[in-house]
């Protein structure tokens, strides 16, 4: 195979994106008629789209084809700005599937965290996110139900940040966070609609009740999986 054959692909149709002849949320032709149209073989056309999907051009949903990337949003993940207050103010229309719901005994991992004993019961929430209907983030969740009573009950779909403000008059305080660029795990790759292996964000967030740092109680323990060309990350620090 030929590097100029993929690069030709590519050059085209990063000049259609770069000029908004294609634009966010377009549909390229299929792999086959791209294929007829320059007169390469599959394999080729393959690898110039994920070549583009590399560089945060193009995205692959499985069963539905190539589509241009919409534009990232920006995401300070040290504030406490809701998913759904960030993506808003971006002028994009954010919304929330609940995947899994169950209370489950905390393993030693989790307990450790939480400072709480082995099988206590905790809340384990998984949810996928969307920008736009399209797939963005999946997080898995363990929330500590002593310090929320009945939080179980509630339409966990809806903004965590805004119920405890709402609900419980409880605000987060601190925070430790965690960031890693991976390869999404096949869990999260498939729970987004995409190949196990793509590049995303890993993000481990534990969120604190109070500022005492002798009596650290721990509201929630956050896992978030981010496809990598849907967010940037930006933090803002002031003296």
């Amino acid at each position: 195979m030929s590097s100029s054959h993929y690069q030709q692909i590519q050059r085209y149709f990063s000049e259609l994106i770069a000029n908004k002849a294609l634009l966010a949320g377009s549909k390229l032709p299929s792999e086959r008629e791209i294929g007829e149209q320059f007169k390469l073989t599959r394999i080729t056309v393959r690898q110039a789209l994920q070549n583009l999907e590399a560089e945060g051009l193009i995205y692959r949903q499985n069963r539905r084809g190539w589509f241009v990337t919409p534009p990232a949003v920006v995401y300070d993940p040290a504030s406490y700005l809701s998913f759904n207050l960030y993506v808003s103010e971006q002028g994009c229309q954010p919304s929330t599937q609940k995947l899994a719901q169950q209370l489950e005994p905390a393993n030693a991992h989790i307990a450790t965290l939480m400072g709480i004993p082995e099988k206590t019961p905790v809340l384990f929430l998984h949810r996928r996110r969307y920008i736009d209907q399209r797939p963005v983030l999946i997080e898995k969740m363990y929330i500590n139900i002593a310090l929320l009573p009945g939080i179980e009950n509630e339409d966990l779909t809806q903004s965590l940040s805004q119920l405890l403000k709402n609900k419980y008059q409880l605000e987060y305080h601190n925070m430790d966070l965690f960031f890693k660029s991976t390869s999404l795990p096949a869990h999260a790759a498939n729970d987004l609609g995409i190949s196990a292996g793509q590049p995303g964000l890993h993000i481990e967030r534990i969120n604190y009740l109070t500022n005492d740092e002798n009596n650290k109680q721990v509201l929630e323990i956050d896992y978030e999986f981010w496809r990598h060309d849907a967010v940037t990350i930006n933090i803002s620090i002031r003296d």
